[in-house]
């Protein structure tokens, strides 16, 4: 059994004629809950039902949530996912219309995630981790098996954000099994969320004090282990974009694509779309659009496209 689809990957035609070199998006913003977090948090959850759990819980800046909610419809046991107070409130209403409960606690996830073990404890529920998990990281690879059949040969560059790292240890995992030895990966955060960079950079774990971006669902103090190790293992370059530049990259993947995703995931996409320095020496280029549930219209509508920029 899973709980994830198999997710299309298409070609960027235009922007790759304009850029001169191949743009692959592999979309998975079109996972049943809006991001790539049901392919992890979903087999974990899995895991859990079929040793007899019966309630699960996760702490989430939303797509976590989301995801461990969805896989507790689908699997009949119940669900709580604790928030921190910068959730959108279109997250929470998306959380709760699947049938989940949802606590709001503290003002960053890490605080939430204190919380939410606590609560696991008390009412002897089974914790869900939105990311620092070897399931989960099994899982999220499988994003990159797909990759390996819809595309003839390996890419030069793979880019993904990173929030807690779940994704990326994924990532990393599928392209070593499927033999992608010479393809470098870019990860992207927001400044405000540079928990990967400023670890990558020190190389050791780094807390930052306070989440600062509007990018909410990047907002892990402290990246998992794994992923500082992986990064450091790997030829891996990390990159920031403010917040302006990844909406930018969200308007026009909306545009491009008409489809909308988070800032989390505009962070990732600013590479392409704004032809950063981490592309220059790439000749194909694979984004992984992970989407994110927590994006509306009048977000994306915040501030007008600029011609000078794009």
């Amino acid at each position: 059994m899973q709980l994830h689809y198999q997710t299309p990957l298409f070609y960027a035609a235009a922007l790759s004629a304009k850029l001169g070199k191949e743009v692959w998006f592999k979309m998975d913003c079109y996972q049943p809950t809006g991001s790539f977090k049901i392919r992890g948090v979903g087999k974990l959850c899995i895991e859990a039902v079929a040793k007899g759990s019966r309630q699960l819980v996760c702490a989430s800046g939303g797509n976590a949530g989301l995801a461990t909610a969805y896989a507790g419809k689908q699997l009949g046991v119940t669900v709580t996912i604790i928030v921190p107070n910068t959730t959108k409130a279109l997250a929470i209403a998306k959380i709760e219309a699947l049938g989940a409960t949802v606590k709001v606690f503290g003002s960053a996830w890490d605080e939430s995630n204190a919380f939410a073990k606590s609560w696991c404890h008390k009412e002897k529920a089974t914790y869900i981790p939105p990311f620092d998990h070897p399931t989960i990281w099994e899982g999220n690879a499988t994003v990159m098996d797909e990759c390996h059949e819809q595309l003839d040969t390996p890419p030069n560059l793979v880019i993904t954000a990173v929030g807690g790292g779940g994704y990326f240890c994924g990532v990393v995992a599928g392209m070593e099994r499927n033999g992608w030895k010479n393809t470098k990966i870019a990860t992207a955060e927001t400044i405000g969320a540079a928990s990967l960079h400023d670890s990558i950079k020190a190389k050791k774990l780094i807390t930052l004090e306070k989440i600062t971006t509007k990018a909410t669902t990047l907002g892990a103090k402290t990246v998992a282990k794994r992923a500082l190790e992986d990064a450091l293992h790997h030829q891996v370059t990390p990159y920031l974009v403010s917040d302006e530049q990844a909406l930018l990259a969200c308007q026009v993947f909306a545009n491009d694509q008409s489809c909308m995703v988070e800032l989390a995931c505009g962070a990732a996409l600013a590479a392409v779309y704004l032809d950063l320095a981490v592309i220059k020496e790439a000749n194909s280029i694979l984004v992984l659009v992970c989407g994110g549930g927590g994006m509306t219209y009048q977000e994306l509508s915040d501030s007008p496209l600029s011609s000078k920029t794009i």
